[in-house]
């Protein structure tokens, strides 16, 4: 056990010790027991809390980079059941609380009854709580990364802010690029057969509002880290809040959303919008999702339209869309605060085949539904942990696999959940498991399956509330399908949190970007960082050697073989469906474990499968990976009936 998020939690809930293996110290519970000289670590910033300047009384505490000098040390000294934090040296001086006003700073004074703490756990961390006033230490201002930022006394509350740990090493190695600007706040973003992203807003770059018939969009390189912006107005759709699927051909298909009854059609060969027809019934924030035959069903989304009523439909590229009558909204529905508004957004949906789909949330109660004429809904009697989960996601990391994270029983103003689960469809008999929680509670976060089975959580916050970054989390979460656990990752730059994306690059690396589209307020994020995984560092932190793909089919058939031919031996293929992404959901993503043989040398003969409730057709990632879980780029194939 490595830090404070580490500890016997149990152990230091009956008899208050705590264990740490750097210094495998264990502190008895009196006054002069030997202490533990250990970093007090926000996880919010990754800082080290230390005195600034001399350490002096009266000195204030504040977060400086951790550079592991003895000023950023504290002598974890136990009293009774709560422990003060000493300056390491010899000026008998500790951690103080002198004020219970909300805001006061954290200074150096007396080892006396102001300067006892409490550890509470909280996520994989602890509250520090003083005893004289039953606040909680908190990073000050509303960037925690700042460096600098004041130690102060805040009400408790549940915030990666006043979240403590005494080592990093329970975060993986993984680093972040520099930000990237854009024109425009992406606000959805789509993978294209090219390996580009496309990337929209709203009639306007920063803001959205009423029908305005017009949508900005961006075609952005991730290899060049270039952006062309382009002002669609042809369709006269206002392409905010729509539902989303990636077509078999490679179009990006757009319903709804403040243009409710529209439907518009990107072509990335041509780089052109063309109209489609329209839906029948008006909607955004639905859910929508490719079937296995190519068609997309859009469900729910009384965000604009109307309320209520929102039943299924299914479009077609020859037939445009149809109702599905037996498909009603009210089977979609949370119990939101705010009622039927809010209650149908977002469906989080999973084709498995023969018109089939699963429903596996945000409401608690999950459903399988059948699109084939006019359908019908059979519901799932076993319930997620955790309840509804709005804004929170859900991930195919292999095949009938899902993994569900995070979310509130509301859209917002209701705390978020670090709940997760795994969801297994493999039969009609669903199987569902509680896992162990995420180290944050996240609402408004995205989650992106890698080549190797492991989800990315970005982004999100423990209190969602649209348009603020209260009480944000900085530092995304792997999750390994090995050991169902999540392990923290380093902090990134800015806050995603509403109206934030989150995609897989074709290199293996993770996007993400955006936030806000408020107008004029301070949380617009126009920009995108990547995130390097730990599966591309090495051990010692440097960059692992990718294996290539040296040659690769452009596109075959379902139930066909593909011959590629690596630059070295591998272990692995998956596959990794191009998707697209809003307001959180990507019901188009899925990763597909490929069974292979070896050809002779460095060629493989991999087999794809037949089954397009599997390997739904359209454009995929195919990925190779080494012994030591190095994943190649990928090679982009389009797989068709």
């Amino acid at each position: 056990m490595n830090s404070f998020q580490d500890f016997d939690r149990s152990l230091l809930a009956r008899s208050g010790f705590i264990r740490a293996a750097l210094t495998l110290a264990c502190l008895t519970l009196s006054a002069n027991a030997l202490a533990a000289n250990l970093p007090l670590i926000s996880s919010a910033s990754l800082k080290c809390a230390a005195p600034y300047g001399n350490a002096s009384r009266g000195t204030q505490v504040v977060q400086t980079a951790c550079g592991g000098g003895t000023a950023q040390q504290w002598k974890f000294q136990a009293v009774g059941t709560s422990f003060q934090l000493a300056t390491p040296k010899g000026s008998k001086l500790c951690m103080s609380v002198g004020s219970a006003i909300e805001g006061a700073p954290a200074v150096l004074g007396s080892c006396d009854g102001q300067s006892q703490f409490d550890f509470r756990p909280i996520f994989r961390g602890y509250q520090v709580v003083a005893r004289a006033n039953g606040k909680c230490l908190s990073v000050e201002g509303a960037d925690p990364m700042q460096d600098g930022a004041r130690i102060v006394l805040q009400a408790c509350m549940q915030s990666v802010s006043q979240t403590w740990v005494t080592d990093t090493s329970v975060t993986a190695s993984s680093s972040w690029t520099p930000l990237k600007s854009l024109t425009l706040v992406p606000v959805a973003a789509a993978h294209l057969p090219n390996g580009k992203l496309l990337f929209w807003s709203a009639f306007d770059r920063f803001n959205f509002g009423g029908d305005q018939g017009q949508t900005y969009t961006s075609l952005f390189d991730p290899a060049t880290l270039t952006a062309n912006e382009t002002l669609v107005t042809n369709t006269g759709h206002d392409m905010f809040c729509t539902g989303i699927a990636n077509l078999p051909d490679g179009r990006i298909h757009v319903s709804g959303g403040s243009s409710s009854q529209k439907t518009s059609l990107y072509d990335p060969n041509a780089n052109s919008w063309s109209a489609a027809a329209p839906m029948n019934i008006a909607r955004g924030y639905q859910g929508s999702v490719t079937l296995s035959d190519g068609s997309v069903l859009t469900y729910g989304g009384s965000w604009s339209g109307g309320l209520g009523g929102k039943t299924g439909e299914v479009w077609t590229a020859n037939g445009g869309w149809r109702q599905v009558s037996n498909l009603a909204d009210s089977e979609l529905l949370t119990a939101d605060a705010a009622g039927i508004f809010r209650s149908d957004n977002h469906g989080w949906f999973f084709s498995v085949g023969n018109g089939r789909v699963f429903h596996a949330g945000p409401s608690q109660t999950m459903h399988w539904l059948n699109t084939v004429d006019s359908g019908s809904v059979t519901a799932i009697s076993t319930l997620r942990a955790g309840g509804d989960a709005m804004n929170g996601n859900a991930v195919m990391y292999d095949v009938g696999r899902i993994l569900t994270m995070g979310g509130a029983s509301s859209y917002e103003d209701s705390p978020a959940m670090s709940t997760a689960n795994l969801i297994d469809i493999r039969t009609d008999a669903v199987e569902v498991r509680p896992l162990a929680p995420m180290a944050f509670a996240r609402a408004y976060h995205s989650s992106v399956v890698l080549p190797n089975g492991q989800v990315v959580v970005i982004g999100g916050q423990a209190l969602p509330r649209p348009f603020t970054e209260d009480q944000a989390v900085l530092r995304p979460e792997l999750w390994d399908p090995r050991t169902e656990t999540f392990t923290q990752l380093v902090a990134m730059a800015v806050p995603r949190v509403y109206h934030s994306v989150a995609l897989l690059l074709p290199d293996a690396r993770v996007l993400t970007g955006g936030g806000g589209l408020c107008g004029s307020c301070s949380v617009n994020h126009a920009n995108v960082q990547i995130l390097t995984p730990p599966y591309l560092r090495n051990p010692h932190g440097t960059t692992a050697v990718q294996p290539k793909l040296v040659g690769a089919p452009t596109h075959a058939a379902l139930g066909s073989a593909l011959s590629i031919t690596t630059d070295g031996p591998v272990v692995a293929f998956s596959l990794i469906r191009m998707s697209s992404i809003t307001h959180s959901v990507n019901n188009e993503q899925r990763r597909v474990p490929v069974s292979f043989s070896a050809a002779s040398g460095t060629a493989y003969s991999v087999a794809v499968p037949a089954d397009a409730g599997v390997v739904l057709p359209g454009y995929w990632m195919l990925f190779a990976l080494t012994e030591n879980g190095v994943p190649s780029k990928a090679a982009i194939v389009r797989l068709h009936l």
